[in-house]
C-alpha cells in the first residue's frame, strides 16, 4: 500500500488547469461561489485540482475522479470507498495526499511571522511548551511547525475540526518502521501526512522528500 503526496505552487496549478466548469462538481460549485473573494476561490480550484491529480497518480487512472465537498469541508472521491484525499494551503502553495486509509495533509510556511511560544500555550501540552521553549529561538519555527501539522493532518484524517483541547493532549514518537503521522521540510515549508490508523508503507512524493515518520498517542492533561 502506498500514500500519493503532491506538493505545488498554486500559480502553476492554475496556469495548467483547464476550465473549472468541466470538472467541477455541483457541490464544489456550490462552495466556490460561497467564496468572498477572487484569491480564495483561486486557493480553493488550485486544492481541488491538485487532488484530482493525486488521485489519479494514486489510483494509475488515466481519468480524473470527480470529487465531492462534505458537511465537514473534507474532499471525497464520488463513489470510491477506498479512496481518501486531504487538501492543504500555505504561503501560495497546495500539498495534497491520496490514499486507500483515511489521509490527512497539512502544510504551513516558515517564513510567516509567529509567536511561537504564545501559539504552544493553545496547541501543546505543557511538556511540548517546555521543550520548545528550551530550543534557541532560531530553532523554534521549524519545531512548533513540525508538531502543529503532525496534529492538524492526524485531525484531518479523522474527518475532526481544529480541537485545541484534543491537540494539546497529542503526542507522538519517532517510529521509523510505519507510525501514523510523517513530517518533512521542504525549503522553507513544513509538510505533515496521516493516516488513520497507519500510514502506508510507502509515501511516494514530494521529490526530494526525507520523511520523519512518527506514532500519536494521547495523554490527560
Amino acid at each position: 500500500m502506498t500514500l500519493r503526496c503532491l506538493l505545488a505552487a498554486e500559480p502553476e496549478l492554475r496556469a495548467g488547469m483547464p476550465a473549472p466548469e468541466a470538472w467541477l462538481t455541483a457541490s464544489e460549485q456550490a462552495r466556490l461561489q460561497a467564496l468572498g473573494t477572487e484569491a480564495r476561490r483561486g486557493t480553493f480550484l488550485a486544492g481541488r485540482w491538485l487532488a484530482r491529480l493525486a488521485v489519479q497518480q494514486w489510483l494509475g487512472s488515466d481519468e480524473l475522479s470527480a470529487l465531492d465537498v462534505a458537511d465537514s469541508g473534507a474532499c471525497h472521491v464520488v463513489g470510491r470507498g477506498d479512496v481518501f484525499v486531504s487538501i492543504s494551503h500555505s504561503a501560495g502553495h497546495v500539498a495534497c495526499a491520496a490514499a486507500g486509509v483515511p489521509v490527512g495533509v497539512d502544510v504551513e510556511s516558515l517564513t510567516r511571522p509567529r509567536d511561537h511560544l504564545a501559539l504552544a500555550e493553545t496547541l501543546h501540552s505543557p511538556a511540548q511548551q517546555a521543550a520548545l521553549a528550551a530550543l534557541p529561538e532560531e530553532a523554534r519555527a521549524t519545531a512548533f511547525l513540525q508538531a502543529w501539522t503532525i496534529k492538524e493532518a492526524w485531525l484531518k484524517a479523522r474527518e475532526r475540526g481544529l480541537d485545541f483541547a484534543l491537540m494539546r493532549g497529542l503526542e507522538f514518537d519517532d517510529d521509523g518502521a510505519q507510525g501514523d503521522v510523517a513530517v518533512t521540510q521542504l525549503g522553507n515549508l513544513v509538510l505533515a501526512v496521516a493516516c488513520n490508523p497507519l500510514l502506508p508503507g510507502t509515501i511516494e512524493g514530494p521529490t526530494n522528500a526525507v520523511w520523519r515518520r512518527c506514532l500519536t498517542r494521547t495523554v490527560d492533561l
